[in-house]
């Protein structure tokens, strides 16, 4: 991207920075941001392509909850999160989205509660799901 970007404006003899972003339909800052880059920044910037989270200082903590209470909402790992650390500069949905990467690697699926009977002919046993019993 960065260097499409330098070679669409091509030192000011090429597309103007707002065309550029209407272009590839990036902001017209992020053009600016980019056309400022020397070539050392941008083979930095290139390399290092893993970014860390503001919410990976707080992971440990973050995980015993959901081990302690699995169906924990976003919002209420939030409120914890900021009573025990204060303030943070995160949104709900952002909570949400790191949440929902955690939960794939931490929590486990809920306990069965019934055992399969493979070893029965079809008709010799019944089972029931206690879920779906009303009154």
């Amino acid at each position: 991207m960065i260097h499409k970007i330098k070679a669409l404006y091509d030192e000011g003899r090429g597309m103007s920075i707002k065309d550029i972003s209407r272009e590839l339909g990036i902001s017209r800052n992020t053009v600016r941001k980019y056309l400022r880059m020397d070539e050392a920044e941008i083979a930095e910037r290139l390399d290092n392509t893993t970014r860390g989270k503001v919410l990976d200082d707080y992971e440990d903590y973050i995980i015993h909850l959901l081990e302690e209470f699995p169906r924990l909402s976003a919002v209420k790992v939030l409120r914890e999160l900021c009573d025990k650390v204060g303030e943070l500069e995160v949104s709900e949905h952002s909570m949400r989205r790191y949440l929902r990467s955690l939960k794939d690697r931490v929590c486990h699926k809920g306990r069965c509660y019934y055992e399969p009977v493979l070893d029965m002919v079809p008709g010799v046993q019944c089972q029931v799901d206690l879920g779906e019993m009303r009154g």
